[in-house]
């Protein structure tokens, strides 16, 4: 095809309109829409996930602290491997004078008693002032937790 040709055919293409294909009906079905069994099954499959992503996290820190205390005793500072480096990261411990820890004390109060004060007002029908919040909203479906039943052994 020569230059002209492709022009021709890219303009003819571009002519007609492009439709996609799509369906309105969900391939799988729809949590409001689960019986009991389907929602039992998905309530274990969540606890079990969490308990596992409990276990593989405490195991990820005690590995990375055998691996860090390995570094501390090599005096390494960064390995690597094919796709990854492996630094160990240094942290100042500072300790501040009573002064600062006081002040601070002192501001985190402050604040803490500002917070509850304007939650306070804006509870208050009665209150028009400039010390409450813009807006409180309760959402009831924020997050799950997973909570192991009393008699229960894990």
């Amino acid at each position: 095809m020569n230059t002209i040709a492709i022009r021709h055919h890219l303009k003819e293409r571009t002519k007609h309109k492009r439709r996609i294909l799509f369906s309105i009906h969900p391939s799988k079905q729809m949590p409001q829409n689960w019986n009991e069994e389907r929602l039992e099954a998905e309530l274990t499959e969540y606890v079990e996930r969490s308990t596992l992503i409990k276990k593989l996290t405490e195991e990820h820190k005690n590995q990375g602290e055998v691996i860090r205390q390995h570094y501390e005793s090599n005096t390494l500072s960064s390995c690597g491997l094919e796709t990854h480096n492996v630094n160990v990261v240094s942290k100042p411990k500072i300790e501040y004078s009573d002064k600062y820890r006081r002040e601070k004390a002192r501001s985190d109060e402050q604040f803490k008693k500002a917070r509850e004060l304007e939650e306070e007002n804006f509870r208050n029908p009665d209150y028009t002032g400039p010390d409450q919040c813009k807006s409180i909203e309760l959402n009831p479906f924020h997050h799950m937790q997973v909570v192991l039943r009393k008699g229960t052994d894990q």
